[in-house]
């Protein structure tokens, strides 16, 4: 990267662009592209808050939006748990396979989309107002990459030159290649000896869960033989470094655990979704439903610092009290509760944006401590460019609500169109109203 590399711009563009290539779980996006890119942002006086915000910008949003990714994981088994299934058991309350409610809602998570291109925008404009405004001309003037902390000195970044490109590619490309694979073959893909297309075999996918488990094995087995054979890992210190993988993901176990019980407490035996859907019914519009979900998931994450938790939280409720909204009897068809994909994409969306911009996730201290800057720098600097995305995705939500009865494409296509609009006009004018004089990239 570095023999290529010429211009601020452009090391910003690659750190985007590997955070997107790292698409599979967004902690390996926020630990990799931290640590791979600090060293070259450094030289090009990019303060480190800026990295930051590239990074984490281009983690959960981007996770999120990839079919084979660990999000998916979490998501169709809540959306099993909450009662969505293929097959009528006792407990169904939609037919429907989890993975295809999850791929359905995808258009309207908004917030990933909006924070994205904003992202992307930022980068492209040069855009630069606001406190990161500040660390940018720190950095500038100064080659103080903390932002104005004169008693910090840089460490030395030693950069090595014994890894592959090939290293990340391939376990990448077996995770991704085995999860199609094994979903086509368990949806009965015709050129895989069923009879069906592949739409209609990721449709009808019976087993999500365990193809999951199988591409995840096969990586971890594929990366263990890889390891082995560079001589990056042996048989001695196999055992540290996957205590050291289950150690990192052992919070979020934890709090998706107990979000998932207390989810299904609040739907089986208190039954918050009917209860909720008689408030809503007697007292708010229908059209308001997605915008308040997103708000609530954002506040919920915002607050507890988790998306998964909030996720797991929130499915259940939304689920149960679209049903009682609609006066329908379960187990009953996806196609007869028209809010059912705004709705799960505003909890989706508000999930990653409170994750995003909450100063106690985990996500911001991974993201802040790769990119070397402060946690608290990257939470103050990082909300001023993501305001916009957050209104505008709000905006979106709202036109959302208000085209309930259009057909799902109309309702995509205008709610986002218009919460890029709001966005990508919110940041052009905060950057011509800014003080000062502009900053041309190194």
């Amino acid at each position: 990267m570095m023999k290529r590399l010429r211009t601020a711009r452009a090391v910003q563009f690659a750190s985007m662009s590997l955070s997107s290539v790292l698409f599979i779980d967004d902690y390996l996006s926020y630990l990799t592209t931290g640590h791979v890119i600090r060293p070259i942002t450094d030289q090009f006086r990019i303060p480190r808050v800026k990295l930051a915000f590239l990074i984490h910008s281009m983690g959960g949003p981007v996770v999120i939006l990839g079919l084979v990714s660990s999000w998916v994981a979490l998501i169709t088994s809540q959306l099993d748990q909450a009662g969505i299934s293929p097959q009528i058991t006792a407990s169904t309350k939609i037919i429907s396979d989890p993975f295809f409610i999850y791929l359905g809602s995808i258009p309207f998570i908004f917030y990933s989309f909006l924070i994205i291109t904003s992202t992307w925008y930022i980068v492209f404009k040069n855009i630069s107002y606001g406190p990161m405004r500040k660390q940018e001309v720190i950095a500038h003037k100064t080659q103080n990459l903390f932002g104005g902390k004169p008693d910090l000195v840089l460490p030395h970044e030693n950069t090595t030159n014994n890894g592959k490109m090939s290293y990340l590619i391939v376990p990448l490309l077996v995770l991704v290649t085995s999860f199609l694979l094994g979903t086509a073959y368990s949806g009965g893909y015709y050129l895989l000896g069923g009879n069906n297309s592949l739409f209609s075999a990721f449709k009808n996918n019976t087993q999500p869960f365990f193809v999951l488990f199988i591409a995840g094995l096969s990586t971890l087995i594929c990366s263990t033989i890889i390891a082995i054979r560079s001589k990056h890992a042996n048989s001695g210190n196999l055992p540290y470094l996957f205590a050291s993988g289950c150690k990192l993901m052992h919070s979020p176990v934890v709090m998706v655990l107990l979000a998932s019980i207390l989810g299904i407490i609040l739907r089986n035996d208190l039954k918050i979704g009917v209860y909720l859907a008689h408030i809503v019914f007697s007292s708010i519009p229908v059209f308001l439903i997605p915008l308040i979900f997103f708000a609530v998931s954002f506040a919920v994450a915002f607050i507890t610092g988790t998306s998964w938790g909030t996720i797991a939280l929130m499915i259940p409720i939304a689920t149960q009290m679209l049903i009682t909204l609609f006066s329908l009897t379960t187990p009953t068809q996806y196609t007869l509760i028209p809010l059912l994909f705004p709705v799960l994409g505003a909890i989706f969306s508000g999930a990653t944006a409170g994750d995003h911009l909450s100063p106690i996730s985990e996500t911001t201290i991974m993201s802040s401590s790769s990119a070397g800057c402060y946690p608290v720098d990257h939470t103050y600097t990082q909300f001023f460019y993501a305001a916009p995305a957050l209104c505008a995705t709000a905006f979106s939500f709202l036109i959302s609500g208000l085209l309930i009865y259009q057909s799902l494409t109309i309702n995509f296509f205008i709610s986002l169109a218009s919460g890029l609009v709001i966005c990508l006009g919110l940041l052009t004018y905060l950057n011509q109203n800014r003080h000062g004089k502009k900053i041309t990239p190194c």
